[in-house]
């Protein structure tokens, strides 16, 4: 049975949480995982026997998540950049391996900008690099369904957001995702009290990521047909940084660690233990490259 320690911490008014499953081994840093922007500390035993044979893991319930304290209005990315650092020095972890997706990208980016010392290498998944107009206007149809008292509603315009409409491309485990991520949405705005506000503000506030990184081997990945930023802005978004590679997953859009989470499990782990990112077969081009290298999606392994 895995050796498991939950702490629950304070700063600024605030309760936060993490959780750490010691590893088989220590040949890297542990690895921090922070998700999307409802997801908790509970919702990464996906990466667990991808991550246990290597490091610890270290999942986290951030202000706003699971049973944490939602932020107030005057704290935003910077509070929870200092609540992941109160959270390495609890664990006295010099360094950390760092794979922040979706929203939790933006959060894991300005911790690596702010304190790059304490971030071995990064990866960052499903980076949303600019919420585009449409997702907006969407967010906006939505948000008054669900001031209406119409949750379902809501949820039906979120999957529009989300992931890939059926017949535009293939995805793996589509209907089975689709009906996972349904579900899972659903609870997380009817169950936490904050989850409506919390998401709210994940769309409309700016958390675009910008500047550039240097000093931090840094992974971009992403589904090769994900809704939030499309393939080209993220590998766009990756050639600002100094020390990155780029990965494209095929058949598989912004849930892809659900579609394909061993593959993805596999690319993440690949690069935080230095392994080498060729002869990928679930990759675009067969591997990550630089992000400046021609379009992944022009020579696509199927």
């Amino acid at each position: 049975m895995s050796d498991i320690t939950r702490r629950t911490l304070q700063y600024d008014g605030l309760s936060f949480s993490y959780q750490l499953i010691r590893g088989r081994s220590t040949s890297t840093e542990p690895v921090l995982a922070i998700g999307g922007v409802l997801q908790g500390m509970h919702g990464w035993s996906l990466l667990e026997q991808h991550v246990l044979p290597y490091a610890d893991l270290v999942s986290v319930d951030l202000p706003g998540s699971g049973k944490a304290t939602p932020l107030r209005p005057r704290q935003q990315l910077e509070t929870m950049c200092r609540a992941v650092e109160i959270i390495l020095d609890d664990l006295d972890a010099a360094r950390v391996n760092f794979l922040g997706y979706s929203f939790g990208s933006a959060v894991a980016y300005r911790c690596a900008q702010n304190r790059p010392e304490r971030i071995a290498r990064l990866a960052l998944g499903g980076v949303p690099v600019r919420i585009s107009d449409k997702l907006i206007e969407l967010w906006t149809r939505g948000a008054a369904r669900m001031k209406a008292g119409d949750a379902e509603g809501l949820v039906d315009i979120l999957m529009e957001m989300f992931l890939c409409p059926p017949g535009r491309a293939p995805v793996h485990n589509r209907d089975i995702v689709r009906r996972l991520v349904r579900r899972m949405t659903l609870r997380a705005l009817t169950d936490n009290p904050h989850g409506f506000v919390t998401m709210e503000r994940s769309v409309l506030e700016n958390l675009d990521p910008v500047g550039g990184l240097e000093g931090v081997p840094t992974l971009v990945f992403c589904g090769e047909h994900d809704t939030i930023s499309t393939l080209t802005e993220q590998r766009d978004f990756a050639s600002g940084i100094e020390d990155c590679r780029f990965a494209a997953i095929a058949e598989a859009d912004h849930w892809v660690f659900l579609e394909r989470r061993a593959e993805a499990s596999d690319l993440v782990m690949r690069h935080f233990t230095g392994r080498p990112l060729t002869e990928l077969p679930y990759a675009l081009g067969g591997s990550a490259t630089g992000p400046t290298a021609s379009d992944p999606s022009a020579a696509a392994v199927r």
